[in-house]
């Protein structure tokens, strides 16, 4: 074995970081539907209410996200990473201070928000995806796998933590979880951004010597196009059904008279098969003949896992369904942005990447809010559920419209 191959390819390292900071962002925001009740009892607020800490923070990433994405283009992933894992610690452990809602909003919904955009999906898969191309898909789908991770561990071990003191502690809990990812950042990422001129996916048999100068339209370039806002609108959709679900589906489930500890079991169950999913779609969208066309089984996955919760009244189906949702679940986090690296190219792909997920973030602001006004007002779920199903299958059509505007 030649002195290349025998060596650890840098790109893998770039992968594991992407894989923790995504375990730690997305499981926090995971552990919102089981601490809802908690703090909504506590401060006396119902649930729509409730979800507006968790809302607001996808606002600020909304917002942010294209700023985050340009400087990552700019100055490489390890500082914006590091300083959003600080910021994120900080805010989290501040939450368990809060005595009125609008503090956790602040905390939670501002301060976490800000630095949630540091260790997102925008400098974690831009990063990613500059060390990657033959096997860009595969690579995305294990460093997203951290998103499942993150929603099948993180969830229950604040679960853990609530149940042993109270939601204070599970919020200072996810403090010290956040301030340790600054640890592995500073140690694993390298200062630059961009493979080396003799780097290169060499592991996987490809040189990446050309990726120092990456191709590709500007984000001013990318937005005067249908595709970026086909990819754009599809996205809010799809993440308005996703996020919807996904934060009310244990009070959902207690609602129907299933136990709060089977009801977070299922965050694990949904948590563990998106890890499959990740992969599975990751490389789904390496094989075939454009990235995209790896979300048109993922949609129909999910729309028969949400029919499947209108009729949830047991455990075993609550987790037929969770299993079902998570893997089609899975497939965003590696899809889209092998999708936009291949539609826009790579060259500004943070500040495109982070426009589109502007999008995504703006449907998850929405989701739960919107999820939980509709239960407020008819007292069930069942109408949410019905706006879901159409959000998914109007996000399919819009996803099928977008074409490849940059090849290599």
């Amino acid at each position: 074995m030649s002195e290349a191959r025998s060596k650890l390819y840098y790109g893998w390292v770039v992968v594991s970081v992407a894989f923790m900071a995504m375990f730690v962002n997305y499981g926090v925001r995971s552990t919102q539907t089981v601490l809802i009740k908690g703090f909504a009892e506590e401060l006396d607020i119902g649930r729509a209410a409730a979800s507006l800490p968790f809302t607001v923070s996808v606002l600020v990433y909304a917002f942010l996200a294209p700023l985050t994405g340009r400087l990552v283009d700019r100055y490489g992933p390890r500082w914006v990473m590091v300083v959003g894992a600080l910021i994120s610690g900080v805010g989290l452990w501040m939450c368990s201070r809060a005595d009125n809602l609008f503090v956790l909003v602040f905390f939670f919904g501002i301060v976490f928000g800000i630095g949630g955009n540091g260790i997102g999906l925008v400098p974690s898969n831009t990063s990613v995806a500059m060390w990657f191309r033959r096997r860009l898909g595969l690579a995305l789908g294990v460093a997203t796998m951290g998103i499942g991770f993150g929603t099948m561990i993180l969830p229950r071990l604040t679960g853990a933590v609530q149940s042993q003191w109270d939601w204070r502690a599970s919020f200072q809990f996810l403090g010290y979880v956040a301030l340790a990812l600054t640890v592995p950042i500073l140690f694993l990422l390298r200062g630059q951004k961009i493979p080396s001129d003799d780097e290169g996916e060499a592991a996987a048999g490809a040189r990446l010597g050309d990726a120092a100068l990456p191709g590709g339209l500007t984000l001013r370039e990318a937005m005067r196009t249908p595709s970026f806002w086909l990819l754009f609108t599809g996205f809010v959709l799809i993440v308005v059904a996703l996020y919807g679900v996904m934060v009310h589906q244990v009070p959902y489930a207690t609602d129907q008279g299933i136990s709060k500890g089977w009801a977070e079991w299922s965050i694990v169950i949904y948590g563990a098969t998106s890890i499959a999913g990740r992969l599975f779609f990751g490389r789904l969208s390496d094989r075939t003949r454009e990235k995209k066309n790896a979300l048109y089984p993922a949609c129909a996955i999910l729309l028969v896992s949400i029919t499947i919760l209108i009729f949830v009244r047991e455990v075993w189906s609550l987790m037929v369904f969770a299993a079902i949702f998570g893997f089609g679940f899975a497939a965003y986090g590696p899809v889209i942005p092998a999708v936009c690296a291949e539609v826009f190219g790579k060259a500004n792909m943070g500040a495109i990447f982070g426009a589109v997920t502007t999008g995504g973030a703006l449907g998850g602001a929405a989701g739960p809010v919107i999820t939980g006004f509709i239960f407020d007002k008819s007292g069930n779920y069942i109408g949410a559920w019905i706006l879901a199903l159409a959000c998914v299958a109007v996000s399919t059509i819009l996803f099928a419209r977008v074409r490849i505007l940059w090849r290599e």
